[in-house]
């Protein structure tokens, strides 16, 4: 018995840090456009349920598995964010937090019921053929499918990294975090600055809705859970690095998994966002956050 449950316990933790590692790139996207253009998107979580939906359309109509679909998902909601940030975005910049939110609360009702009408309310899990196979270390399984999975989001994260801060624009991006009328001063075009986070935000988020989609199938209310969920993982880790988005996205992982495989997945809620309230409580900035 304590042997089964120990290879339970190390099977739970391996599905949870693979799960966590998928989480760092979605709720990446939200830090990104929180942090750069201080625009506050309520809707971010339903972006997430459209790019699980569409990575569930290319796996029945093009591929057989949503681990190759991120090669539509990324072109597709790169160019979502730049139509939504010249149509909706840019306004809301400097709109008060309340415009912010009213507005993508209003994203969040049309893309929820949009979802609802056009695949209504089954779940919708994509076919699995090519990487629906698994291998062992010893007496625990890993899903080949999830690792690459988690492999993907480290890699794109290592990437956005480097980029935050080795390149110029990068650089930009970061300063404007802190000060956005410093950075303006100093000769950067702002407006093209927020459009490109915008891109790359979006585009995060296309590449975590494939992801995700190894894992779970897509309804139109799993936008809330999602939602919910980066949010927290960007409360938690702060607005500082991509290490602390990555390292609060495991906490949420590890959390999930352990609730879900050894409790009670009805509960998962319930640990999730009682660990939220914990850890801020004893860390109001989050583990990493400079604000």
């Amino acid at each position: 018995m304590g042997a089964d449950f120990g290879v339970q316990l190390l099977q739970t933790i391996l599905f949870g840090v693979m799960l966590g590692g998928v989480y760092a790139l979605a709720a990446m996207g939200l830090a990104l456009l929180f942090g750069v253009a201080n625009l506050v998107n309520f809707a971010h979580g339903e972006y997430i349920m459209l790019a699980m939906y569409m990575a569930f359309v290319f796996s029945v109509t093009i591929f057989q598995d949503p681990v190759l679909t991120p090669m539509f998902n990324i072109p597709l909601f790169f160019a979502i964010g730049v139509i939504t940030y010249l149509g909706i975005f840019k306004r809301l910049i400097k709109a008060p937090p309340l415009s912010q939110i009213a507005a993508t609360v209003g994203i969040l009702v049309l893309l929820r019921n949009l979802a609802l009408a056009i695949w209504a309310a089954e779940p919708k899990a994509p076919p699995y053929t090519v990487f629906a196979t698994s291998f062992n270390i010893g007496p625990v399984i890993v899903p080949l499918d999830k690792l690459l999975a988690m492999l993907v989001s480290l890699v794109t994260l290592l990437v956005l990294n480097l980029f935050l801060e080795r390149t110029r624009l990068g650089v930009a991006m970061r300063a404007s975090a802190d000060d956005v009328e410093a950075v303006s001063l100093m000769g950067v075009d702002t407006n093209r600055l927020f459009l490109l986070t915008a891109g790359i935000s979006l585009a995060l988020v296309g590449l975590s809705g494939s992801l995700i989609m190894t894992y779970q199938a897509v309804t139109p209310t799993s936008g809330l859970l999602f939602g919910l969920l980066t949010w927290a993982i960007v409360a938690l880790a702060g607005l500082g690095t991509v290490k602390g988005i990555l390292i609060a996205s495991i906490i949420f992982g590890l959390a999930d998994s352990l609730a879900s495989g050894l409790w009670d997945p009805r509960g998962r809620e319930i640990v999730l966002y009682g660990l939220f309230i914990l850890i801020l409580w004893i860390r109001p900035k989050g583990l990493f956050g400079r604000r």
